[in-house]
């Protein structure tokens, strides 16, 4: 058993018991971790692994959301069939929007993008009856004390995070992967060589649509109620892109050391320099970021550790200057 799968497994077992070790703030603030560790994990997928910035990547979220709430809320459905039914819409919804989009490349695919989530957040905001509008929709909460809501949060987030890491890792591994990594490299010469780059793209993106609208469907029972400009809000999707930056791009744990950094960093600075937080906190990523341009992810992978970390910053800090 090599170093690696021991450290993963450790890390796990650590996760699994901590939620009974710790308070409540902290259990909250791991589930918020592992929610963006997951949204950048099928981010990573279209945008890491295929090369296409999905900037309105949050239209999966919003709906998966809202999937939720109106069957929920409006059809007295559980959570379990919402949350399946949400997985299902998601899914749809890009490949739909994936025969429109995905024949658009480069800045023009970001923007179609954006207009699409957009024009879908216009729809729901608008859908007054089904949705709430712009007043928002609340859903049934979870019945149980806080301490055991705050629990089954945690594990069930950490299970969706668990399952998409192991994805991204047979992915990584595939020959769907590779030829997701193909695109990403050379369109042109992968269309020569026989690939359909639009149906992959579609693939990919498909992908990334469920992952995204499954735990915005979790965010929505999580929260008890949901409106347009939070589950829809382009932020999250830049916050998403700095995550898989400062992790590493196409890498399997990136976005999950990304997110523990990003977010923990974030939640430490803010504690200890509320008016100063932003300005701080875009200075430590722009100087990771400079210093580990391939992301963290990549210092474990290939095996360098400490000592590759103190390379990398010899070797970027002349170039950052």
């Amino acid at each position: 058993m090599n170093k690696k799968l021991i450290s993963i497994i450790i890390s796990v077992a650590i996760l699994s018991l901590l939620p009974f070790l710790v308070t409540g703030f902290w259990v909250r603030l791991l589930t918020n971790i592992f929610m963006f560790a997951i949204l950048a994990s099928a981010l990573n997928i279209i945008s890491g692994f295929t090369g296409y910035a999905a900037f309105g990547n949050m239209v999966f979220f919003g709906v998966g959301a809202y999937t939720v709430a109106v069957l929920m809320n409006k059809y007295h459905f559980s959570f379990i069939s919402s949350f399946i039914a949400a997985g299902f819409i998601s899914i749809l919804l890009a490949l739909i929007l994936g025969f429109l989009l995905l024949r658009l490349k480069g800045h023009y695919f970001a923007l179609g993008t954006l207009g699409a989530a957009e024009a879908i957040k216009y729809i729901i905001d608008n859908l007054t009856e089904l949705t709430g509008g712009a007043q928002g929709i609340t859903i049934p909460s979870m019945k149980g004390g806080p301490f055991l809501i705050n629990i089954s949060f945690y594990f069930i987030m950490f299970a969706l995070l668990v399952i998409i890491v192991i994805f991204t890792w047979w992915l990584s591994k595939s020959r769907l992967g590779y030829t997701f990594k193909a695109i990403r490299a050379n369109e042109e010469a992968a269309s020569v060589m026989g690939i359909n780059t639009t149906i992959y793209k579609i693939v990919a993106w498909s992908l990334a649509g469920l992952f995204t609208g499954l735990a915005g469907a979790i965010y929505a029972y999580w929260f008890s109620y949901i409106d347009p400009p939070t589950v829809f809000d382009v932020m999250w999707v830049v916050r998403m892109f700095v995550i898989i930056l400062i992790g590493g791009a196409g890498t399997v744990f990136g976005p999950v050391i990304g997110a523990f950094l990003l977010e923990g960093l974030s939640e430490l600075v803010w504690s200890n320099f509320l008016n100063l937080h932003l300005g701080i906190l875009g200075i430590l990523i722009i100087i990771t970021i400079l210093i580990i341009p391939n992301g963290l992810a990549s210092l474990t992978t290939e095996g360098k550790g400490l000592k590759g970390l103190l390379e990398s910053i010899r070797k970027n800090r002349v170039n950052a200057l």
